[in-house]
């Protein structure tokens, strides 16, 4: 390979790795083995462990939560980049996990900020009632996989979501900054969850497939400002890899 195609290819080289070394894979382990239990409300399931990751490329969300029994129904869940996503309108999907089926079902909606599990119902802080607003419904092609696996007297959650449509969605209700504050869902150098497990949950849908009745004893897990770990996406591994080849052929001539 003459110079001038070594230079130009380590250019281009260079500029794809800078734009695939900003994709990374963020990934969160919490266990009650090191982080303990303090200020965690079982009443809806006790948790475990939870394993959750986002890929800032693919906007690929995995949120994987074990309990150390069977008493858990399904949860509700909104997850962002810090802080306590608790009453944070018109910012954040919330995820509706119903297991109380032979199959588990995922709804999505725009969290209305409120402390309640009402989102679905209601869209807005405001006082009143309004038209709750709806992302997707349980059959839409973001869920990748919503599971529910018992054995050893546990119970393992599993879900996995394309979070694309999540995060470009135009919230009907935007927050004091406008549509501009709207982050859907997932989490990078840092995340902070609202999680609330529920037992004895009962469930109901209309035509539309959204839900119409939402109710149980929950427990909860409020937090904010974990720290996670940072994975290089693959194909920036690759490059990176390439450019060193490149480097090493023009050394060698």
């Amino acid at each position: 390979m003459k110079n001038a195609q070594i230079k130009a290819a380590m250019i281009a080289c260079a500029g794809v790795i800078a734009s695939s070394a900003s994709a990374d894979i963020y990934h969160w382990d919490w266990s009650a083995d090191t982080d303990g239990t303090s200020g965690l409300n079982m009443r809806g399931g006790t948790f475990e462990s939870i394993h959750a990751e986002f890929n800032t490329d693919t906007n690929r969300f995995v949120w994987q939560v074990l309990f150390s029994d069977q008493i858990t129904d399904g949860y509700t869940l909104a997850v962002n980049n810090g802080p306590n996503p608790k009453g944070h309108a018109g910012e954040l999907a919330l995820i509706y996990f119903d297991a109380t089926g032979p199959e588990a079902r995922v709804s999505a909606y725009a969290y209305n900020g409120q402390n309640t599990l009402l989102t679905y119902r209601d869209g807005s802080p405001q006082a009143g009632e309004q038209t709750p607003d709806q992302i997707f419904d349980y059959n839409h092609s973001s869920i990748i996989e919503a599971s529910v696996n018992d054995f050893d007297g546990k119970r393992m959650m599993t879900l996995e979501l394309d979070a694309t449509y999540i995060n470009g969605h135009n919230p009907a209700y935007p927050g004091p900054e406008g549509p501009g504050e709207w982050t859907g869902i997932g989490f990078e150098e840092q995340l902070g969850l609202w999680m609330h497990p529920l037992k004895n949950l009962s469930t109901s849908y209309n035509n539309e497939n959204g839900l119409s009745q939402w109710s149980g004893q929950q427990g909860w897990f409020d937090g904010a400002g974990y720290d996670t770990t940072t994975v290089p996406a693959p194909g920036a591994l690759a490059l990176l890899g390439m450019g060193g080849l490149i480097s090493y052929r023009r050394n060698r001539k």
